[in-house]
């Protein structure tokens, strides 16, 4: 059994293994239109729900966030992390635009309720 081979048998344990950590739940939710009273509106409807795993980065690292955006006229944090989802979520096509709210059980019960806005879809393979 070559390497190749090694590493192939061995990549379904350790895909479980880090999928066995995603403890949160999240549902995603993409741009759409409704239209109330004749009225089209942009809105973000719900896709699906999906487990994951915020990272971010640590907190030993450094005190505060030293990068800031404006938006809307207002000084906001940036920070650096991402949201770890399984191979099967039904994620929308890479370059979209799309957003994840903390719904479920979570590992960290501070992120209930937190919206993350995804706008950049890194693919892995």
């Amino acid at each position: 059994m070559g390497l190749v081979d090694e590493v192939l048998a061995t990549l379904p344990f350790f895909r479980a293994s880090a999928e066995g950590l995603m403890l949160d739940t999240f549902t995603a939710y993409a741009p759409t239109t409704e239209t109330v009273d004749g009225l089209e509106r942009d809105v973000m409807g719900a896709q699906y729900v999906t487990p994951g795993k915020v990272s971010g980065p640590s907190s030993q690292a450094r005190d505060t966030n030293t990068r800031t955006a404006t938006v809307g006229g207002i000084e906001r944090p940036v920070v650096e992390g991402g949201l770890h989802i399984p191979l099967e979520a039904a994620v929308p096509a890479p370059g979209w635009e799309y957003e994840c709210t903390a719904t479920g059980p979570a590992s960290d019960p501070g992120l209930l309720g937190r919206r993350f806005r995804v706008v950049s879809v890194p693919m892995k393979s």
